[in-house]
């Protein structure tokens, strides 16, 4: 995935519309399905500043934390064998591999970094080893097991903008019927292409020469 043109994203303003920590990480390529996609994550700085975002590190933890190169080759695989495992389920196709393979192993080195922890209000707790920049992949692979464990299928879904975004999302809505990964953006987007298929021709001509 690309990383040009990145700093035109500043991590404060990336949207976090997954719904599920999971979904908010394979979210980080901006316009996935467009010829030359944005990858948010293209540093180790912005990597650590998202995962501070989305939670999946605290200040004390990012601030302890330095992330290699070879961790952020890492990241970038891992993105992309979950976003191939829940497209799969979207799709209703069977998962590839390596996309299984790659997303257990990840969660099977969450489980082996955690133990049992009454005084924690999740009922475990992670060991001091594990707070590295590995450990907000592992808290997304447990994100991806509760959405598999606790999610209808049917909510499960892919922006439907006609464009190039691409964006997951988990549809929480009372009646299921969100379509866009937000309605302030491909959903806007689409809204404006409909007014303008159906405004009558001569005022489209006039606004085109008023402009």
């Amino acid at each position: 995935m690309a990383a040009a043109n990145s700093s035109r994203f500043p991590i404060g303003r990336i949207r976090l519309d997954g719904g599920r920590p999971c979904l908010d990480f394979v979210n980080t390529i901006h316009d996935r399905f467009a010829t030359d996609p944005v990858d948010y994550l293209a540093t180790p700085q912005q990597y650590l500043e998202w995962c501070l975002r989305a939670h999946l590190l605290n200040r004390q933890e990012t601030e302890r934390i330095a992330v290699t190169a070879g961790v952020m080759g890492e990241v970038r695989v891992f993105r992309e064998r979950l976003h191939a495992l829940l497209s799969a389920r979207i799709e209703g196709t069977a998962v590839p591999a390596k996309a299984l393979r790659d997303c257990d192993r990840w969660l099977h080195q969450a489980w082996t970094n955690l133990s049992l922890d009454p005084a924690s209000p999740e009922g475990v707790s992670w060991s001091p080893a594990a707070v590295d920049a590995r450990l907000p992949l592992k808290r997304i692979a447990l994100s991806l097991l509760d959405l598999l464990r606790t999610a209808e299928p049917h909510r499960l879904k892919r922006c439907a903008s006609p464009d190039s975004c691409g964006w997951l999302f988990y549809d929480d809505s009372k009646g299921g019927q969100r379509r866009w990964c937000a309605m302030e953006a491909c959903g806007t987007i689409e809204k404006m292409r409909r007014y303008r298929r159906n405004e009558p021709q001569g005022v489209t001509r006039r606004r085109k020469t008023l402009r």
